[in-house]
């Protein structure tokens, strides 16, 4: 803006068509009853809130001057027009307006009793920064000028001194309905003859109006353009919780959400009673995204998604932080609004960064937490965040007033799997029984779920036929190794060893034992640690007993072990060693030194660990042989047991819990019977 501007600028300068090669007759005569040209639906907008906000103020002194005053936009996009809507409110007064962001403002011929400085939205680009703008603001105070910020956010954007100096805070809250009526009215010459719903008006922002508004059009068509645009910007997503499967923990929360939400609608309890924020924590691929489209959905409001790789892509440290902020104020320019942050754990906790990176890694979490805390202050904006590893998140990510809310997200049970299965085939198959296919897709996740049912259609097609269960049975088993049958039931004695142990003593944490062979695996238990805590060292000693006991039902059934234990960290011997390490060293359950806390280590760290100290690694071992044995015996007291769950999974190839249970409590029958 031109430092001697002493209106505001309009839309388009004459100087823009200055040198044109315009012919006098090209022009037309004036005509007396010509109508005014129709106002700018920006002017329109902003001079009515602007009114708004300041009918319930004492009267402002003569023209303005004299005056600190901090104006609190929506959004970023108020910012420009509210300005200019308060430059027209004093523009008889003679006040020079001029802007902070101008080189030559300091220049300014006008008496600096006549001078306006303004500050909109984030100063950039000018040597001296934040502490450049507070002398300035100082300096035109005293003189006897005014100075104005208008900004979404001053407490981030604004010199400090002149929040601290400011005479006036006006806050400008989104439109009403009843506003964004009489602005309509304004712009079209008429009300729109249907009621505008109040939500629909906070969502809408300037360019908005202003991409909405065709000449000669009437108030309807205006508003039927204008919603259609709003809705594009910000859709409110298909999706409900109604159409999700299992998540049971997740989806009770989400409905009692959704009718928080409402209660706070309808103004019969404040924003305060609401969760601010949540995170969902579960297995890749369990649904954490679509239920935050789905919980969206059922609140009938926006979704805004972003993720810290999606903003680490803007560059440097300043774009990464200049993008976070945008998607947080594109939020609240929605509201009420669903923000999305997925792979939340990507942050990291403070207290473990060692890398060069430490203080770019510290920026970025202390940026994402001082966002947290400012939306706790904006209403209609509720965070749901997303990651599969909650234990590596910053502690104070996670505390109350931010994302105070956990919520779990398993892997999908059997009824959840083929409620699942029936949501992607979409009517296909729709009289086919999906009990088995449901049984073998066990520990699968939803995306596999999707990705199965996608493979199977392009079975189908490829054979020019109608898709079949036996096409999703073949995407299941993927590209199947072939297993010589000894070589089956050893991994079936081996899963039945882990599952007898939880039948025995933790059944509710059993989801399912496999045999089926894949191109990554040749089976699995699948278990719920939510149902589960490791609390005490009896806890850490059948956790440890449950992990060995399929090499020790290999070796008590069969005389010898295979390799099938052991691997990479994600082994049962790994995560064994693993959780008895961390068990001494961190948990405080060892029987030596149990008050000494050495840290809690991570899977690569525990060789190094063991290496380095000899007592450790004896203490480390004992446990894992008193966990072995207990292992032993249990599955030798429980022979006939152990046959019964191998039968079948040879004859099935995945076990639902309660089938395992059932095969446990028949040969135990047979046993007391005999």
């Amino acid at each position: 803006m031109n430092a001697n501007h002493t209106a505001a600028k309009p839309i388009f300068d004459q100087d823009e068509f200055d040198g044109l090669p315009i012919e006098d007759d090209d022009i037309p005569a004036p005509a007396l009853d010509m109508p005014l040209p129709p106002r700018n639906p920006a002017q329109v907008a902003a001079d009515c809130v602007l009114a708004a906000a300041l009918e319930p103020l004492p009267p402002l002194p003569p023209a303005g001057l004299g005056l600190a005053v901090v104006i609190e936009v929506p959004d970023g996009t108020w910012v420009g027009p509210v300005a200019e809507a308060w430059q027209r409110r004093f523009e008889t007064g003679g006040i020079h307006f001029v802007s902070s962001d101008s080189a030559t403002y300091r220049w300014n011929t006008a008496a600096p009793d006549r001078r306006c400085l303004m500050f909109l939205h984030r100063v950039t680009g000018r040597k001296g920064g934040r502490s450049d703008d507070d002398g300035a603001v100082a300096a035109t105070l005293v003189a006897g000028g005014s100075v104005l910020g208008v900004s979404p956010d001053p407490q981030r954007d604004l010199p400090s001194d002149l929040l601290r100096a400011a005479d006036l805070h006006i806050p400008v809250p989104p439109l009403d309905a009843g506003q964004l009526a009489a602005i309509v009215a304004e712009i079209a010459g008429a009300p729109p003859t249907a009621q505008l719903d109040g939500d629909f008006a906070r969502r809408v922002m300037i360019p908005d109006l202003c991409l909405a508004r065709r000449p000669g059009e009437g108030a309807d068509s205006f508003v039927a353009r204008l919603t259609r645009l709003v809705e594009a910007r910000t859709p409110v997503p298909g999706l409900t919780l109604d159409h999700l499967h299992g998540m049971n923990e997740a989806r009770t929360w989400g409905m009692m959400l959704a009718k928080d939400l409402d209660e706070y609608r309808s103004g019969r309890i404040p924003w305060a009673a609401l969760d601010k924020g949540c995170l969902l924590y579960g297995p890749p691929g369990t649904g954490k995204t679509t239920f935050a489209r789905a919980l969206a959905g059922s609140c009938g409001i926006p979704l805004v998604s972003a993720s810290l790789a999606q903003w680490q892509a803007a560059g440097h440290l300043g774009d990464l932080l200049k993008s976070m902020r945008a998607t947080f104020d594109a939020a609240k320019a929605a509201a009420p609004a669903i923000l999305f942050v997925d792979e939340v754990d990507g942050f990291g906790n403070r207290t473990s960064f060692r890398s060069e990176y430490k203080d770019y890694s510290v920026q970025v979490v202390n940026g994402f937490l001082e966002l947290l805390d400012g939306i706790t202050g904006r209403e209609g904006v509720i965070v749901v965040a997303a990651c599969n590893h909650p234990e590596r998140l910053d502690p104070a990510i996670v505390r109350s007033g931010r994302l105070e809310r956990r919520v779990a997200i398993p892997l999908p049970d059997r009824p959840s799997i083929e409620g699942i299965f029936r949501h992607h085939l979409d009517g296909d198959l729709e009289q086919a029984d999906l009990g088995d296919v449901s049984t073998l897709a066990l520990g699968g996740s939803g995306a596999d779920v999707e990705k199965w049912v996608r493979g199977a259609r392009r079975r189908a097609r490829a054979d020019r036929r109608g898709l079949t269960v036996e096409d999703l049975v073949g995407e299941i088993r993927g590209s199947a190794r072939a297993v010589p049958p000894a070589q089956l039931r050893r991994c079936a004695i081996h899963e039945a060893g882990h599952a007898l142990v939880l039948a025995l003593h933790r059944p509710e944490m059993l989801i399912c034992a496999t045999i089926r062979q894949t191109e990554r695996t040749g089976g699995g238990v699948t278990i719920d640690l939510e149902q589960g805590g490791l609390e005490t060292r009896e806890d850490i000693q059948l956790f440890l007993t449950h992990l060995l006991a399929g090499r020790a039902a290999e070796e008590v059934l069969l005389g010898n072990v295979s390799a099938g234990a052991g691997g990479d960290a994600t082994s049962d011997l790994a995560r064994a060693t693993a959780l008895a390490v961390g068990a001494v060293t961190a948990l405080g359950l060892g029987e030596e030194r149990p008050l000494l806390w050495r840290g809690m280590p991570a899977a690569d760290a525990v060789g190094r660990m063991l290496g380095a100290d000899p007592v450790l690694a004896r203490t480390v071992e004992a446990m894992l042989a008193e966990a072995y044995a207990v292992a032993s015996d249990l599955v030798a007291a429980n022979t006939k047991s152990v046959e019964g769950i191998v039968a079948q999974l040879i004859e099935r190839e995945t076990l639902d819990r309660e089938q395992i249970i059932a095969a446990v409590s028949r040969a135990r029958a047979a046993f007391d019977s005999a």
